[in-house]
């Protein structure tokens, strides 16, 4: 069992989901172990979210809720650790996709966020220098729980236009870019409001050079755009922007294959990985 450490329950979120669930636990007269082994996670991953090492999944707080018989508490506060897995630059972008019901994004490096596996999610993260590996797992708890917008009752539409140089580009290795290429073609086969083209290689085109965008549309409000840039994304409503954002978009969707050549496309680049 990992040694106990004293927590400040107002310090973060964090720190008092980690308070709680053991408060809880021991309340229980319970150990690391055996809630490790009712959950069926590790009693590593306990011992690291009891000492706010580890940011929770959403189903690591849904058990822990369900077999300690705490109604639901766990859950009440995870939410908050959803929204602080997040740089705080990125969190109004967040809550715009929430409420969005059509997104259309371009990236020219790299899958979309909204699409990518946490094994590239987290070759991604940890590739940054500097980048603590608590902090890339709570940065891809929080990637991967934005694509709860494709679940449930309420779906977002999603129109995901990527350059063909992202299905090559090496991100943690042939394994997790087979995976990456398999979830992309499952997710558009099994989601009919996910569509995906690929702007082939040998096209000519300049609107995307400047960098990834996303556009959020929603019923009854002015449309909004995510900007991408190497310090901080940059999120606005402003008309003459999200005018030139949607008019770069219509630019690289007309240069795309169509949504059958892209999945042929892809199948074909996987293959390829498989081969590596």
């Amino acid at each position: 069992m990992p040694p106990s450490r004293v927590l400040d329950g107002g310090s973060s979120p964090l720190a008092f989901f980690a308070m709680e669930l053991r408060r809880l636990r021991e309340q229980e007269g319970w150990t690391q172990e055996r809630l490790a082994e009712e959950i069926a996670y590790s009693t590593a991953l306990v011992g690291m979210v009891e000492t706010a090492k580890r940011n929770p999944s959403r189903d690591f707080a849904e058990r822990c809720d369900r077999i300690l018989n705490t109604g639901g508490a766990l859950m009440r506060i995870w939410p908050l650790l959803s929204q602080a897995a997040y740089p705080s630059w990125f969190r109004p972008w967040v809550e715009i996709e929430r409420e969005a019901a059509t997104l259309k994004s371009w990236e020219p490096l790299v899958f979309p966020g909204l699409l990518q596996t946490p094994d590239y999610a987290r070759a991604l993260l940890k590739g940054r220098r500097g980048m603590a590996e608590e902090r890339a797992e709570e940065l891809v708890e929080g990637r991967i729980q934005r694509q709860s917008l494709f679940q449930g009752a309420r779906r977002t539409l999603l129109w995901a236009v990527i350059d063909e140089s992202v299905l090559h580009r090496r991100i943690g290795g042939p394994e997790v870019m087979c995976e990456q290429l398999a979830a992309v073609l499952a997710t558009i086969e099994n989601n009919r409001y996910i569509s995906v083209q690929i702007v082939p290689g040998d096209v000519t085109v300049t609107a995307g050079l400047s960098g990834a965008f996303a556009i959020a549309s929603a019923e009854g409000a002015a449309d909004t755009v995510y900007v991408d840039c190497a310090v901080e994304g940059h999120v606005t409503d402003h008309p003459r922007d999200v005018a030139e954002i949607c008019t770069r978009f219509e630019e690289l969707r007309t240069e795309a294959l169509p949504p059958r050549a892209s999945i042929d496309l892809m199948t074909k680049v996987m293959a390829t990985w498989k081969q590596t």
